[in-house]
């Protein structure tokens, strides 16, 4: 039976479904015979994400000296931060231990504040990049070489300013694709090849502007077209046509860019909008699911099972509020964020593989922790001191009932724990808050840099010596060898937005992590979409999308 309940940051009603329920039951941990039952949330799901998501800064880059050898180095710690940070060679070294940090349990005191404590004074990882060859500047990323500014993503080559990418090839300014290649503002796309400006399309080749586009080759401005080639604005031209509307728009300024989406905005306006972007699923709701069963209210999800509030998480099995949990995603695990091969698990942040944590940071390959931060390789911890097997399954039952008192336990990790301020997570990004909005919920802020006055004349025609200013943010930015390299290739005038201004104009242009109900224009059948009623598209059930596009 469900329970309705109203969230305590919010004040939106939200319901607890049995199946929620169920799931908290089954993944409580057992000490001793007796179960610690995980308690229903007492913030709705999207309050849930955006506590998570505050503890996570993808793009807010420093450079600093590492504490503990004084090289110089960059992080996603600011140099005044009052957290011990280490530069990634160094933390994954034996030069220090963890267990030296550690502190006995007081209670007198809640959880967080003694996590606090401990948090503070143990070191920090200064980036996330692993098995990085040429790929210092990412963040969040596994096996990358010679990536430039990636926020989150395994697997790819010669890729620059992107977020949650896999498995790709020369790829720029790109946002959630996965195995594209030569491809140039795209946005949630696979299997894409010598595209520009696309979005939501599969399997498509040297396509420019078109969305929604799956199977197609040489076309331009389109939208919702399958296994089609030489078409503009939907109609079918011939080669020698098509060539003749593609030699307009080359070299493609951004100008002509903007013109070619205004033409596609008009021709959509009509046209049917899928209701959610589900592929090869069984009984999801959502965006962006494949090859999934039972997910219900997840988005980016791909071979998960049982799985429900999972944003962005592959490979992951009766879980819920799970965010940012790749290449692997966790098994009987409740609320994490950015944990890799987690089971039976709950409120973590960057851990991986392991098994019974709660409540920790930073460690890996640990099992059986409570309350810790940058263990490696350790079991029956607490606030990082070891215990016996026995002494461990004693005191963590006792915490348990403490937090209870406290009505920390079940809850994710407190604001005041994250060691960034609000508007340095990508929690703003999803989110927004201003600075009184943010303090009032318990998270810190960071006052932004004064804007730069403009750059002084070029002394050089060269587009390396060069510092452009962003025409709508004002941000002064850089074009690395690299990034010229691959507008020469594809045929691309220079930009005249920053890199951060062209991540926001596309997270702008993506689905939000967020479900309304609303009826099919068609049948009148009701349909859960990310498509808000309030917005014009004409959206479309399944079925009634599938015959009139197929």
């Amino acid at each position: 039976m469900s329970i309705n309940k109203t969230c305590k940051n919010c004040s939106q009603p939200f319901e607890v479904a049995q199946e929620d329920l169920d799931l908290y039951k089954e993944i409580s941990p057992v000490f001793n015979g007796k179960r610690y039952d995980i308690p229903p949330p007492t913030l709705c799901p999207t309050c849930r994400q955006q506590r998570r998501l505050a503890f996570r800064n993808e793009r807010k880059l420093y450079t600093r000296k590492c504490d503990l050898s004084s090289k110089d180095i960059l992080s996603t710690y600011t140099p005044e931060t009052p957290y011990k940070i280490y530069d990634q060679t160094e933390w994954w070294s034996d030069k220090w231990d963890a267990l030296k940090y550690g502190q006995d349990f007081d209670f007198t005191k809640t959880f967080s504040e003694q996590f606090r404590e401990l948090h503070l004074k143990t070191p920090h990882i200064s980036l996330v990049n692993i098995n990085s060859e040429n790929s210092y500047f990412t963040t969040f990323t596994i096996n990358h070489k010679n990536c430039y500014l990636i926020a989150g993503g395994s697997n790819n080559e010669d890729c620059l300013y992107g977020k949650y990418v896999t498995n790709c090839t020369d790829c720029m300014d790109i946002l959630s694709c996965n195995d594209c290649e030569l491809c140039y503002q795209g946005i949630k796309c696979e299997r894409c090849y010598s595209c520009q400006y696309i979005k939501n399309c599969r399997s498509c080749n040297d396509c420019t502007m078109c969305e929604d586009c799956t199977g197609c080759h040489d076309c331009i401005a389109c939208f919702n077209l399958k296994q089609k080639s030489n078409c503009f604005l939907n109609k079918q031209l011939t080669k020698e046509e098509y060539e003749a509307e593609l030699a307009k728009i080359t070299p493609l300024t951004p100008e002509k860019a903007q013109q070619l989406k205004n033409q596609l905005n008009e021709l959509k306006k009509n046209l049917p909008h899928t209701h959610a972007h589900i592929y090869n699923a069984e009984d999801c709701t959502g965006e962006y699911i494949t090859n999934c069963k039972n997910c219900k209210t997840c988005f980016n999800t791909h071979e998960c099972e049982n799985g429900k509030y999972l944003y962005f998480c592959p490979k992951t099995e009766n879980s819920q509020d799970c965010t940012f949990n790749a290449p692997i995603g966790p098994e009987f695990s409740y609320n994490l964020c950015s944990t890799v091969a987690l089971k039976n698990c709950m409120s973590n942040f960057l851990f991986w593989y392991g098994d019974s944590a709660f409540y920790s940071i930073e460690c890996h390959h640990c099992n059986n922790v409570f309350g810790c931060t940058s263990l490696k390789h350790k079991q029956y911890c607490i606030l990082n001191k070891q215990y016996t097997k026995e002494e461990y399954e004693r005191l963590v039952p006792k915490i348990i009932e403490h937090m209870r008192k406290t009505s920390e336990w079940g809850e994710y990790l407190a604001p005041s724990i994250s060691p960034y301020a609000y508007n340095e997570t990508i929690a703003n990004e999803y989110f927004p808050l201003t600075k009184p909005e943010a303090l009032q919920l318990g998270y810190t802020w960071r006052e932004k840099d004064p804007l730069p006055a403009k750059p002084p004349p070029p002394k050089s025609t060269d587009p390396l010596k060069k510092t452009f200013q962003c025409e709508k943010s004002g941000k002064l930015f850089k074009v690395i060898p690299q990034e010229l390299d691959f507008y020469k290739r594809m045929n691309i005038s220079l930009p005249h937005l920053s890199p951060d201004q062209r991540h926001y104009d596309r997270m702008a242009e993506y689905n939000p992590l967020r479900l309304w109900t609303r009826t099919c224009d068609k049948c009148s059948e009701p349909i859960k979409t990310a498509i808000s009623p309030d917005q014009p598209e004409v959206v479309y059930c399944e079925k009634c999308y599938l015959e009139e596009v197929y």
